[in-house]
């Protein structure tokens, strides 16, 4: 496909689509997991200090990281019973 524009010749060519397949980025998984714990940690101190300033991102970011986990490896379940039918 050729457009033309302003006295320009430009070629386009459009990206084709591919079918992909998720996989589990392990290395992914283990930087979530450990933000995810020591957010928990820093959510507890903050919850017995009485500090909500520290106690509600920190649960609030733990929560995120440990529910991104779940997902990832509840896809890649649902993926694997996909691929089997």
């Amino acid at each position: 496909m050729e457009v033309f524009s302003m006295g320009f010749k430009v070629n386009h060519y459009a990206a084709k689509t591919i079918k992909r397949t998720h996989t589990v980025d392990w290395e992914l998984i283990s930087i979530e997991l450990i933000v995810g714990v020591i957010c928990c940690v820093l959510a507890v101190v903050g919850y017995k200090a009485s500090m909500l300033l520290i106690f509600i991102p920190a649960a609030l970011i733990a929560s995120l990281c440990l529910m991104g986990i779940v997902y990832s490896f509840y896809f890649c379940i649902k993926e694997r019973q996909a691929k089997r039918k």
